[in-house]
Parts: structure tokens; sequence; C-alpha cells
């Protein structure tokens, strides 16, 4: 993966990560809060930017652009950026929130989820600001003591006004918090440890998902599954499958499930590998869309029509990215807006009272009418 960094933030730039431009706004934004720059100080040159992430001009020029509209900063003839105001124009931050990510430079796993952090990450700074709220991301490694990070003075100072944690750890059950802890809420997927948690109904989503792939008359349907995934997720998708295959009286096909769980996202030749071994499969039902994007293309290597000859249906599938045959991914999604705005709404509650009493909410699945589903040829 190519990765630069800006102020210690990570760049990316692989396929479906959140643009350039909202990278870039993103890190200023909040290297803005966190007072890397006093107000009238002379900003980084666009070029000087530009050059410590490794990206055009043109990307940070839109970043900049867009600070200064907001009233962050102020362009000067002849002279250059300037800090013009640590808020938004006309506002007045309530507080800050702080977002917490699980980072590890060696584990893959971590490199391949990072894009989809950065658009969770934009999503969470939107929802937060449009209530007042300033957001700190912080970076935990797995030395870190997981059970003090919302002690007050660990990571965050007393600006933070509630955390928000992207990963999953244990936090001891106490439903009062108390006084030197922050409010935490967790978004992640459900896990026993971590509470309040919100989360995505995953083995709702595969249930509805395989029931609607039966119903255009498969019956030889293979379960695809990714390296990225958590066991936990990985579960609840096969229980799902397992359980709308059962119902319907047919056989599971789950012989990729071992096959295919460590072969990474690049490893197109060892997925084309394994799926010559799937004869009389109609249908891959996969467990990520980068998974399922190297999986149509693994099928045109085998001279495989998507979906004349074979179908491909997915979790969280995009409207607004085809594959690599030109075509709309068909299958299921998740709401991560109407998920973040619940965290802020139960974080913003705990704020108030000091309490805990939700343990997980799920989050209901939806269908993406796609382009890669058919009846069985």
């Amino acid at each position: 993966m190519n990765i630069t960094r800006l102020y210690g933030h990570p760049v990316t730039r692989e396929s479906g990560h959140l643009p350039l431009a909202d990278q870039i706004y993103d890190i200023l934004r909040e290297e803005i809060h966190a007072g890397r720059w006093k107000v009238d100080e002379k900003m980084p040159s666009m070029m000087t930017i530009a050059g410590e992430c490794q990206v055009s001009r043109m990307p940070v020029q839109q970043a900049v652009e867009r600070l200064g509209a907001e009233g962050y900063l102020r362009q000067e003839n002849r002279s250059g950026v300037y800090l013009a105001s640590m808020a938004p124009e006309g506002r007045s931050p309530i507080g800050t929130i702080g977002i917490l990510l699980l980072a590890d430079s060696e584990n893959e796993r971590e490199l391949d989820f990072l894009a989809f952090e950065q658009k969770l990450v934009h999503a969470f700074m939107k929802e937060a600001a449009d209530v007042n709220y300033q957001t700190k991301v912080v970076y935990v490694s797995a030395k870190d003591n997981h059970e003090d990070l919302n002690k007050a003075g660990y990571l965050f100072d007393e600006k933070v006004k509630g955390i928000i944690s992207l990963f999953p750890f244990h936090r001891p059950l106490q439903s009062t918090l108390a006084p030197d802890r922050i409010p935490l809420v967790f978004w992640c997927e459900p896990d026993h440890r971590c509470a309040p948690c919100i989360a995505s109904d995953y083995e709702a989503a595969f249930y509805h998902l395989t029931n609607k792939v039966i119903g255009e008359g498969h019956q030889h349907i293979s379960l695809v599954p990714c390296p990225i995934l958590t066991p936990h997720v990985k579960d609840c998708y096969i229980r799902g499958y397992r359980a709308a295959i059962r119902e319907a009286g047919l056989e599971p096909h789950e012989n990729l499930l071992d096959a295919l769980s460590q072969t990474s996202l690049r490893d197109t030749a060892g997925l084309t590998k394994a799926l010559e071994k799937t004869n009389g499969t109609t249908c891959f039902l996969s467990m990520s869309l980068a998974r399922s994007e190297q999986l149509i293309s693994a099928l045109q290597l085998l001279k495989r029509d998507v979906p004349k000859d074979i179908s491909v249906v997915s979790a969280n599938p995009t409207s607004d990215y085809s594959m690599p045959n030109g075509k709309m991914l068909s299958g299921i999604g998740f709401s991560p807006e109407h998920e973040i705005g619940l965290c802020i709404q139960f974080l913003r509650q705990q704020m108030i009272d000091r309490r805990w009493k939700l343990s997980t909410m799920l989050a209901a699945p939806f269908f993406v009418e796609g382009e890669t589903l058919a009846p069985p040829a």
C-alpha cells in the first residue's frame, strides 16, 4: 500500500480511498484544533505540504481553500496563508470528541483497513462539527494500557468531553463513570468486552443476502472470506449464511473458507488458483468490497463473465464505485452515517448523566441493487 504521512497522519492512495483533498483537509483542521499554529501565524506553503505527503499541489490547494471558506485560514497577497481562527467563523466549539484508532504498521490487516478507517474518521469529524464539537484522533498501539484509554490525562486533556473508539477493548462493568473517567462509546463489531457499542447486524445481513440469492434461483452458493475481517465478524457472516442455506434445504459450500482466509487482497494469483476448484458454483458470496473487486478480476482471468456466467454479491458494496468489469456491485450494505449519529447521541447522553445503560445496539442492513447478480445460467 502506498502510504505517506503529513504531521504523522497517514495519507493513502488505494482504490476506494478518501479523496486526497479530504484527507489533507481533515489533517490540517485537526492540527489547527490541536494548536500546532497560533492565530495570525503563517502556515507552511502549499508546495511544502504537498512535498511532505508526496501529492500534487491541487489537493492541497483545494483543502486550503475549503479551510479558508470556513474561516480557519486567510490568504494575504504575495505573503502567504495565515491562521485566522481556531474554529469555524462565527462558532465557538463546546468541546472536543476523541477518536481512537488501532495502529500497527506491521499488521497487513490494519494497513488494508486504513483507507476504510479514513472514510469513517472523515464522517465522524463532519458529524461532530455539525453539533459543534472539534475532534482529536489518536492512534493506539497494542502496548498501550487499554483499560486506561478513557482515563482523564492518559491520552486526552480536559478539552476532550467524550471518546469514540473504532476498535473493541475490555471495559470494566461500571455503569456509573468514576470522576476521573471520560465518557466512552464504541463503534465496532458487537463484542462482549465493550459497552455501550453501536454496530451493524452482520449476521442478519448475510442471512437476508443469502435468501435474496436463493430467490434468484441459485442453489450452489460459495462463501468467499476476507483476511482483514476479525474472527467475530467472519463468524457472524457464516452464521447468517448457514441459517438461510439450512432453511432452504440446500447444501452449504464453504471450501473457500480455509483456502482463502489468509490469502492477501494483493494475491490475485492465489485467489484465481482457488477459484479453479469451485466447479458448480453459480454465485459467490463475498465478505468485503475489496475481496469482491479482486474476485471479479480473478474471474475475468478465468474468462468467466459476471453476471452472465456467474454472479457475485458482497457485503458493503457502494453505489458510486464500479468493479473491474464496469458493473456496479450487488449486495448488502450498512449505514455508517446513521451509526455515527447514534454514537454521538449516546456519547452526549453519557456526558450529561455520567452513566451508560446501553450494551449493544445493532443497526439494520439494506440491499444495494447492483448489476452483478442474475439468475444462474
